[in-house]
């Protein structure tokens, strides 16, 4: 593995790295957020509902820490079963990685031939 490939590699691993680290700081201070509206005692009455994948969910006249603290485990859950694969394409050259959706294509040609 050269130089550049390994470098490439460990910054793509680094900004996946860092996106999971952001998920659950914001996901600890929504919960942390909540906590504090469940303790002060809050009161609201709202309707919230959702519908992911065939599955679901209802929650009416609860107290809005509740939400808050529903909201910041699934942000937490999607921070945890997200998967993000950095791939690099050794044979097109350091200057190519492969993105999810393939390989990116090669840079224009040029001459930079003096006559």
């Amino acid at each position: 593995m050269s130089e550049t490939t390994a470098r490439t590699l460990i910054l793509s691993l680094s900004l996946i790295f860092a996106l999971k680290i952001v998920c659950f700081v914001l996901a600890y201070l929504t919960i942390r957020m909540g906590y504090l509206l469940l303790a002060s005692g809050a009161k609201g009455e709202f309707k919230f509902s959702g519908n992911f994948g065939g599955v679901t969910a209802d929650l009416a006249s609860a107290s809005p820490g509740l939400l808050f603290v529903l909201l910041a485990v699934l942000l937490a859950a999607y921070a945890i079963g997200v998967s993000k694969v950095a791939t690099v394409d050794e044979r097109s050259g350091p200057s190519h990685v492969a993105a999810p959706g393939g390989p990116l294509p090669p840079p224009p040609a040029t001459d930079v031939s003096t006559r």
